[in-house]
């Protein structure tokens, strides 16, 4: 193990567990998955002298120390980061008893995505004087996306625990409040917070994964199968802005 610097400050504890959940308590190589961890950066201290999840990772002292002493090399530790993400094909290879939850998240997120970027295609349409049926056929796009992510929702929270639920519901109305200022619109009210609410969507999401970690992290509860009403393409909405049946 490499002796830590006197003048480099302890990893936050929030941020340790969040990293050790993320590796499943395990070092993230997979041929090795000792359960004797420490945390490492993937670009070294010495560069950035900032603790940040995106570049840290659980390792045990043993690939710790390779990596340190440059027998591991930093696309590999960056490939190993990737592969803890929920949405590697490692993950759900890596957990096929919880495929479906994990699929089901996919889907979640990849609508609330084309919902958000939908919303800023729409307004840079009209601020470049698109015509009025591309802006019809726009913003169509983002109410059918609006709604996939509305049913993705429900598809989620039918196999996921209260707190998972509970943090996928608030980004949901926080992408509605966010496209709805994005097209200058009026927020629905059921969309409004009642109280306190952050509408920072990359910090939900950050949030939202380390619950999603927990839950694979854990074995799978008996649910029922989520099926869908019917295949939904994403080129549809891409491609024929959100022309589909209801």
């Amino acid at each position: 193990m490499m002796h830590m610097p006197a003048n480099r400050p302890a990893v936050p504890r929030k941020l340790d567990r969040r990293l050790r959940v993320e590796a499943g308590h395990r070092c993230a190589i997979p041929t090795c998955r000792v359960p004797i961890l420490e945390i490492a950066h993937i670009q070294r201290w010495e560069e950035v002298r900032q603790h940040e999840f995106e570049n840290m990772i659980a390792l045990c002292p043993n690939c710790h120390t390779l990596f340190d002493r440059g027998h591991i090399d930093r696309l590999s530790m960056l490939q190993y980061k990737a592969n803890l993400s929920p949405f590697s094909p490692y993950a759900l290879a890596a957990h096929p008893e919880h495929i479906d939850f994990l699929a089901t998240y996919q889907k979640f997120r990849a609508f609330i995505q084309m919902w958000l970027a939908g919303a800023l295609a729409f307004r840079a349409a009209k601020q470049q004087g698109s015509s009025s049926s591309e802006l019809r056929r726009r913003f169509e796009a983002v109410g059918q996306a609006a709604e996939e992510a509305g049913y993705a929702l429900l598809c989620l929270g039918a196999v996921s625990p209260a707190n998972v639920s509970k943090l996928a519901d608030q980004i949901l109305d926080a992408a509605m409040r966010s496209s709805c200022k994005t097209m200058d619109g009026e927020t629905p009210a059921a969309f409004l917070p009642t109280g306190p609410a952050s509408d920072d969507i990359p910090a939900m999401w950050a949030d939202l994964d380390h619950k999603i970690h927990e839950v694979i992290n854990k074995p799978a509860p008996k649910t029922l199968k989520v099926m869908p009403r019917r295949p939904i393409l994403l080129e549809d909405l891409v491609d024929k802005g959100g022309h589909g049946e209801g």
